[in-house]
């Protein structure tokens, strides 16, 4: 493997330098088009800043100024574009710019110094790029240095700082992110912007993603099934890949960075490499991560203590590898970009199970992304995409058989052994304002073909057909923003018999027609943002949203080894319809960035898990039986966050969320409380700044606390539920407190700005059990965790 991945990063090295070289003369040989932009951004002692970023987000085209603190960007389309200056340490501006053909706009800007980073633009939730603070959807954006400061293995654990955003976690390497109390099959992971499929059903099931490979992260909270269809009821997650530059009015470059990262609690090693170049209108961008981990680690409690877990310390098979990694490359024609985008990630990990057994898995996905962006003049943007990805899940037998990841098979099938293979097309067409709105209007088709192998069919093979066509628009009265959307979808799918999963169950008097399920559903938005003043807006929102019932909901039954239950599904049930409703309250300014939201969640035909009480086996011995039903269910919620420079030295943060769950259903009695939801959490951070001491730059030192209250858990719907009924385990959990703290800055080496960040969480080794975290049944959550981590840049060409 180690060699594997040495002739790999080499490879892509020695291809892009070549490249490179081999393009450099038709790079100087292009002519720059009259129609374009230039300017020079200056600070405000009207000193030149090299290394900006100036974009036009909507065409995919940008520059860096230069030592001067020029740039120049040609071969610009003609209509009405937003064009960003951004640079870390400075406060972000947009501009809106009138392109006229043969004519060179000159637009010089000044930045002003912030210590509060903020985006300017928002690609998610919006009918085209635009500004988080006006935009009716709630967003937010992880990107840049904050990225580089939050990121983790999982995605999950890498969004838990936001406002209203948790994790359900399975050690480091699992994380599944949770919107506003709903989490799974009823939050949309996205590859830009495309539907990521990863068994999501599963409560162990985690998104196939390392945040190292993506630019930037885009959360929308609440309904957003006019974008993104089904499961995105609750909200979505976009993950933004690397841009690809293009050297049309620059000389041929090639550079990237470097990360590496040590985890004390579980010896995670972690080492990254990011490369982009240009020559002339070709562009590259490419990444590789290679993650080893021990196992994890729980604070020691003695077993004589009436609260002590099943385990601790050092948990015996919790160790993970990961391989990810990326590649993309891009042409800029004439008319637009066209890309090219493969992206691999790969996890083998094991699973403790609470009889001590370590449950062996490999998880891949392999995706294939090629897009165009082409601009057809007048403000007529044409996106069309075609995505073809994989998505395998291999794992052991679990139970008393179970066998740790070693034993998985090198060919042939797993015990459980799952793959899917999902095409999909996708159009959209930008156009410019007809009447008072401008927008966007698009198609997408879906196939899936999922075959289920090996000894243990989870779920059975299928095939699963979409269809769907959207608008969404949005206009601008003054002050007042307006979006609206709809969408249809008509969605079919087909199973196979198998006899393993009792499809059909004919002793129960069903036929071939639970084979086959059809839906047509529609989707809809109305939103509005009124900006007060500059820098304060409020903002409104109501969202339709659907989610068909999966495979796994309609058709499992047998043992799924990863949570020790035996599950049953339902071919009857009916999609989920939600009515999210949100207000919330925005400011931000260059000392101040708040939000605070409240909001309402309807959602008809919710579709539960119970625990019937019963177990499968001889003498009713075995796993718990888990049956899948359906009733109606609400939720209300808050959050808030607040980021405040109180002096140049000083910054303080903090962040509030609760939500409450309820089954509305008066034909299900057993319970009133949904599962997996999130306890109400209040977290802070003092955080001291200082330009420069001694040879560091950025230099700060940051102290945090986190709150947790205790959560009673949804009684039989709650997973893993049985084990609050042990000696050693809980369902439900109590309040904790939790102090992290993290030192940070630069240092110039090779005339480059290195970045060093050490960071500790849970700083005094507290046992606590986390609500969300699966291994609360039998074990502590994760203890004391030491993490370095370095960032070096470089430039070879």
């Amino acid at each position: 493997m180690k060699n594997h991945i040495i002739r790999f990063s080499i490879t892509i090295v020695l291809l892009c330098t070549s490249f490179l070289f081999n393009n450099k003369a038709a790079a100087q040989s292009t002519n720059k088009s009259s129609t374009a932009i230039k300017g020079i951004v200056k600070d405000k002692n009207d000193n030149p800043l090299p290394g900006v970023n100036v974009a036009f987000p909507q065409l995919s085209r940008g520059a860096y100024t230069d030592s001067e603190g020029r740039y120049h960007i040609s071969d610009l389309p003609t209509g009405i574009y937003t064009l960003i200056f951004s640079f870390v340490g400075y406060e972000s501006q947009k501009k809106e710019i009138v392109i006229t053909k043969g004519e060179t706009k000159i637009v010089s800007i000044s930045l002003t110094e912030t210590m509060l980073q903020s985006e300017a633009i928002t690609v998610t939730g919006t009918p085209y790029a635009s500004d988080p603070l006006t935009t009716p959807a709630d967003v937010d954006v992880l990107t840049g240095d904050t990225k580089f400061a939050k990121q983790q293995t999982s995605l999950g654990s890498s969004l838990e700082e936001l406002s209203g955003v948790s994790s359900i976690s399975t050690g480091s390497q699992t994380g599944k992110p949770v919107i506003r109390g709903l989490s799974g099959s009823r939050v949309r992971v996205l590859d830009d912007g495309v539907a990521m499929d990863y068994q999501q059903y599963g409560v162990r099931h985690g998104p196939n993603v390392d945040p190292f490979t993506s630019e930037r992260i885009e959360v929308v909270r609440g309904a957003a099934s006019v974008q993104y269809g089904s499961d995105a009821l609750g909200g979505a997650v976009n993950v933004i890949s690397n841009s690809l530059p293009d050297a049309i009015d620059a000389q041929p470059f090639l550079q990237g960075q470097t990360l590496g990262e040590f985890s004390s609690n579980n010896d995670e090693l972690a080492g990254g490499l990011h490369l982009d170049g240009a020559t002339g209108r070709w562009g590259f961008t490419s990444t590789i991560i290679r993650r080893v981990s021990g196992n994890m680690t729980t604070p020691d409690v003695s077993s004589n203590s009436v609260s002590a877990p099943k385990f601790s310390g050092e948990l015996d098979h919790t160790d993970y590898e990961q391989l990810n990694g990326s590649f993309g490359i891009g042409y800029q024609t004439k008319i637009g970009q066209l890309t090219a985008e493969y992206t691999r990630w790969q996890n083998n990990h094991n699973f403790l199970l609470p009889n001590g057994k370590g449950l062996g898995q490999n998880l891949e996905n392999n995706s294939l992304q090629i897009e165009g962006n082409l601009q057809l003049g007048n403000n007529f943007i044409l996106k069309p995409s075609f995505t073809y990805s994989t998505n395998l899940r291999q794992s052991n037998a679990g139970g008393a058989n179970a066998q740790p990841r070693s034993e998985l098979p090198d060919q042939g099938f797993a015990h459980l052994d799952i793959l899917l293979k999902s095409y999909t097309a996708k159009t959209e067409l930008e156009h410019p304002k007809v009447g008072p709105f401008s927008g966007t209007a698009g198609l997408e088709y879906k196939y899936q073909d999922q075959q289920t192998r090996g000894i243990e069919p989870l779920v059975p093979s299928a095939e699963i057909q979409n269809i769907a066509g959207f608008v969404f628009e949005k206009a601008k009265f003054g002050d007042l923003t307006l979006s609206v959307g709809a969408r249809a979808d008509v969605r079919s799918q087909t199973a196979a018999a198998n006899s393993d999963l009792n499809l059909p169950d004919y002793s129960a008097g069903e036929t071939t027609d639970v084979l086959e399920q059809s839906y047509f559903e529609f989707s809809g938005s109305l939103g509005g943002t009124y900006q007060i003043t500059n820098t304060f807006a409020i903002a409104a929102n109501v969202g339709r949203g659907f989610r068909a019932p999966n495979l796994f909901n309609l058709h499992v039954d047998g043992v799924h080894g990863g949570i020790a239950a035996y599950q049953v599904g339902n071919p009857h049930l009916d999609s989920e319809h939600s009515l999210n409703t949100d207000l919330s309250l925005r400011w931000r300014s260059s000392r101040v960035k708040a939000k605070a939201s409240v909001y309402r969640n309807t959602i008809n035909n919710y579709i539960f898990l119970v625990n019937t009480g019963q177990s499968a086996g001889p003498n009713n011995g075995g796993l718990p039986i888990l049956e899948t039903v359906q009733g109606d269910a609400r939720l209300l919620g808050a959050d808030a966050n607040i980021s405040a420079q109180v002096f140049s030295w000083l910054q303080l943060s903090g962040t509030f969320e609760t939500v409450d769950g309820k089954n509305v259903d008066n034909n299900i009695s057993q319970v009133d409380t949904l599962p997996l939801l999130p306890p109400t959490k209040l977290s802070g951070t003092v955080k001291f700044v200082q330009n420069e001491i001694g040879n560091f730059q950025n230099t700060f030192v940051s102290v945090g606390i986190k709150h947790s209250l205790s959560k009673e858990a949804a009684g039989r719907y709650e997973p893993f539920w049985q084990f609050g009924n042990t000696p050693f385990g809980v369902a439900s959990t109590d309040a904790y407190t939790l102090f992290n703290a993290t030192v940070g800055g630069e240092i110039a080496l090779w005339s480059r700005p290195v970045s060093l960040q050490i960071s500790a969480q849970n700083i005094l080794d507290k046992s606590y059990r986390d609500f969300l975290n699966t291994y609360k049944g039998y074990t502590l959550s994760a203890g004391r965790n030491i993490t370095f981590r370095i960032k070096v840049p470089f430039t070879i060409l």
